[in-house]
């Protein structure tokens, strides 16, 4: 999973009939803002993508005349928040804070919508404690496939993106084995560091202290290539397991956004994106950029939830 933080507008569909295309055009609206922005976290206050997004609400407060404050609405894995957006008018005074978490909840509620532009964040990775056995990837698979009861794995959250790595790590390893989920990235890395379970699907970042000190080693990574911040861990692709997933995180705007006012958002989230404040933060927080194009990242929103539902329903989670 590659790390991306760039500029990010997603289109929120009006209906569950058809994706909401926007095309950024070079009009800019001169009136907009001119009062407060609200930028809707689905998240509460200190957690990651709460801090991405006041870093976002601090950097476009300093662009223009009027504030950007975050309002967290956490609660339904975000069907709060965008229930909060869906209830504004479509003016650009309400913007959602999105993750690929999203794909899970629009999997599940059918509540389709459409991308402009995304960022992605750190890739998934396999843990394991220093002292294990295990040093790479496709030995733990083997033991995994022999004796799928002999090994705990676990990871954040049940029937999330965490899980889904890990299912289709056994799509592809052929192996099946029990999730234990927890209520956070760091509680199973602690978790792992303590004894209690033998294997972590985590966030690197979310461990990162125990990584570089030793305590915890990584057995492979779910990006297309190896992260330049972990050079030296290969991709789970790298070992034999065609797994190549990503985390991403964006903004949402409701679908009938007048164009001039997502070009001004666009444009200024991109200039955003090049300064050196934005680039430190990305650097400190394990971030870097990916482009993609309005139609690449629609169908990879697409082919995402579709391998969302899939998974929910396999794994009972979705009737």
């Amino acid at each position: 999973m590659q790390r991306v933080l760039t500029a990010a507008l997603v289109l929120l569909a009006a209906s569950a009939a058809s994706f909401a295309t926007s095309v950024v055009t070079s009009s800019a609206d001169d009136r907009y803002p001119s009062r407060t922005v609200r930028l809707l976290c689905w998240t509460s206050a200190g957690s990651p993508l709460d801090v991405m997004m006041r870093q976002l609400g601090k950097q476009l407060g300093a662009m223009f005349p009027q504030p950007f404050v975050v309002d967290n609405r956490p609660g339904g894995s975000g069907v709060v928040a965008m229930s909060a957006l869906m209830g504004q008018p479509a003016d650009g005074y309400s913007i959602l804070s999105t993750t690929s978490s999203m794909s899970f909840t629009m999997a599940s509620t059918a509540l389709p919508y459409a991308a402009s532009d995304f960022t992605v964040l750190p890739a998934l990775a396999v843990a394991v404690r220093a002292d294990s056995r295990f040093k790479t990837l496709a030995q733990l698979v083997d033991v995994l496939r022999d004796n799928p009861d002999k090994l705990s794995v676990g990871g954040f959250s049940a029937g999330g993106f965490h899980q889904f790595v890990f299912y289709r790590l056994q799509q592809e390893g052929r192996f099946k084995s029990t999730w234990i989920p927890f209520k956070g990235g760091q509680e199973a890395g602690m978790a792992l560091l303590g004894g209690h379970i033998d294997v972590a699907v985590l966030t690197p970042s979310s461990a990162l202290a125990q990584i570089q000190n030793g305590d915890l080693r990584l057995l492979g990574i779910s990006s297309d290539r190896r992260d330049p911040y972990f050079p030296d861990v290969p991709t789970f692709k790298e070992q034999g397991l065609d797994v190549v997933e990503r985390i991403w995180r964006g903004v949402m705007l409701k679908a009938g956004t007048p164009r001039p006012v997502i070009d001004t958002l666009t444009s200024a989230i991109d200039r955003m994106k090049r300064t050196e404040e934005w680039k430190d933060f990305s650097r400190l927080n394990l971030q870097s950029s990916m482009e993609i194009s309005l139609e690449d990242m629609q169908t990879l929103v697409a082919n995402e939830i579709s391998s969302d539902r899939a998974f929910l329903k396999n794994s009972g989670l979705l009737k």
